[in-house]
């Protein structure tokens, strides 16, 4: 058993701001240059294993999870403005959590919310209908975003927040996570941002955030019980004690449900709309599919897993474009995976984009062909090569809602709107945040059908 090769000090230091700025372009290289499994000090200083190794982020993830604990990156650092809850916590806390939230997105409980959803996507093209009248270009991301926060937020709260109130609030937590990244990525502005007030603001925001929540958890327990999230969560006992979630706990766990549900779904949808306009064959195939389904009425919970083809475009797209692009672990003990030593205490980096992209499971990975998503086609790969909601027993407890919620919204963009693209559109650039977002903003035009 070996260590993995490491990036030499004097090709990481004088790289380190531009890493900051673009981290998939110099991870990328890194993998190109030095293999699979490399060893990086992080700032100059934490010495991270990067891995793209599929065998090795099995055993991480799966095999001997419990070996592996996220890092305080995420646990303490994300956690002061998100919370403790599904995303931030380890070891027995999250078992505990999982076992009491798991049931609420069970497919069965995921058909009683599908009314909910088709109601938030009919009222928000109501909007896009006067966007397409008015001949206005509108930003791509900014119409994904809008769409999927609603959505999520009628799933958790049926009887919560007006239009106003979840625009606003909607704002709020892309505030916060537009601004965790800073002193997560880079350390040494903890201080000066700090200094300038940028932490006592982003922590107000996530304070008043958490009031609106309290309030509308309230409102709840004095009046009539509804059908969606909050409710099975105010209804969730634990299996010990038979008592529910404290307060606290339960705003971290929704605060958890809006930061990790919609970033990333909103993303996936701006990355699968602007890829196919670069592929109209691809956007034409499916438009065929969902006139053959909705012969036998609208696409509900049912009928959508029937649009086979949609389906391997989502997921080809979040291949291309992971809105989850890097997660961490680190070993609480010695341990070794895919030939390599790895002493307790070691940061593991799985570099999703990497995997996603490495030839060694996928044929030309810069190209984007839907077919290599078919059922036949998995079936040949290593099964942790695509990791688009994590793996093992941490798998996104929300896997099934995001993929529902994206299928339901593409069939309505698709089936009533043209999207017209800017002629630059094809030039559009990855910016690695907390997920995977465009470079720049792109603004479209909306054409009905």
């Amino acid at each position: 058993m070996t260590s993995p090769p490491q990036v030499p000090l004097r090709r990481v230091l004088p790289n380190i701001p531009f890493v900051a700025r673009n981290p998939i372009k110099y991870f990328s290289r890194y993998v190109k240059d030095y293999g699979a499994d490399f060893l990086l000090a992080i700032g100059g200083s934490r010495l991270t294993h990067f891995t793209v190794n599929a065998d090795v982020i099995q055993h991480v993830l799966q095999r001997n999870h419990k070996n592996y604990h996220k890092s305080v990156i995420q646990t303490r650092d994300l956690a002061r403005y998100l919370g403790h809850g599904l995303l931030t916590n380890n070891g027995e806390p999250w078992l505990t959590q999982r076992r009491l939230i798991q049931p609420g997105f069970h497919r069965k409980r995921l058909a009683s919310l599908v009314t909910e959803m088709q109601a938030v996507i009919n009222r928000c093209c109501t909007g896009l209908d006067q966007v397409a009248t008015s001949g206005e270009a509108t930003s791509l991301h900014g119409l994904t975003t809008d769409l999927v926060f609603r959505v999520i937020a009628r799933a958790i709260f049926t009887d919560g927040f007006n239009d106003e109130e979840t625009k606003e609030l909607n704002e709020a937590i892309d505030a916060v996570q537009g601004y965790v990244i800073y002193p997560v990525r880079m350390p040494f502005l903890r201080g000066p941002l700090r200094w300038i007030g940028q932490e006592r603001k982003h922590l107000q925001i996530t304070t008043e955030v958490r009031a609106r929540i309290q309030l509308r958890i309230e409102d709840r327990r004095a009046g009539e019980p509804k059908d969606d999230l909050l409710q099975m969560l105010l209804d969730s006992r634990y299996e010990d004690s038979g008592e529910p979630m404290e307060d606290q706990q339960l705003v971290d766990e929704i605060m958890i449900l809006f930061a990790a549900g919609h970033e990333t779904s909103a993303n996936a949808l701006a990355w699968t709309l602007w890829l196919l306009d670069q592929h109209p064959e691809v956007r034409e195939k499916i438009r065929a599919e969902i006139a053959v389904v909705e012969t036998e009425g609208p696409v509900g919970f049912k009928s959508a897993r029937k649009l086979t083809y949609l389906t391997q475009v989502i997921e080809e797209s979040m291949r291309m474009y992971p809105p989850a692009w890097i997660t961490d672990r680190v070993a609480l003990t010695d341990d070794q995976a895919g030939g390599y030593n790895i002493s307790s205490g070691t940061s593991i980096a799985v570099f999703i984009h990497g995997l996603h992209h490495n030839p060694e499971y996928w044929d030309s990975p810069e190209s984007f062909r839907p077919e290599r998503m078919s059922a036949a086609a998995k079936k040949t790969r290593h099964p942790m090569c695509y990791l688009p909601f994590g793996a093992g027993p941490r798998l996104c407890i929300g896997n099934h809602f995001a993929m529902l919620e994206m299928q339901l919204i593409l069939v309505r963009l698709l089936r009533d709107y043209d999207f017209v693209f800017p002629e630059d559109a094809g030039t559009v650039g990855k910016k690695a945040l907390i997920t995977l977002q465009m470079d720049r903003e792109v603004k479209v035009n909306l054409r009905k059908r």
